[in-house]
């Protein structure tokens, strides 16, 4: 008899998006991140890794999915 182990205990939860709206120091054009990691860790400018390097500039910053599309239209992101 096989166990589904994947079945047991508490449903996993879905995790929310955060939508980050940064710049380049180049150019200004805007781009969008999707990340699953959480806002601290993004904003974070200490960490060896950043999810965004220290130079970009985030011009806006959301919790969820209704921000993709928002931002999107905002900001003229294909």
């Amino acid at each position: 008899m096989k166990i589904n182990y994947e079945n047991k205990g508490r449903p996993s939860e879905e995790k929310i998006p955060v939508v980050v709206v940064y710049k380049k120091p180049t150019n200004q054009k805007h781009y969008l991140l999707i990340s699953e990691s959480d806002i601290d860790s993004i904003i974070d400018s200490s960490k060896r890794k950043p999810v965004l390097p220290n130079n970009y500039e985030i011009v806006d910053m959301g919790v969820g999915k209704s921000f993709i599309e928002k931002y999107k239209k905002q900001y003229n992101i294909k």
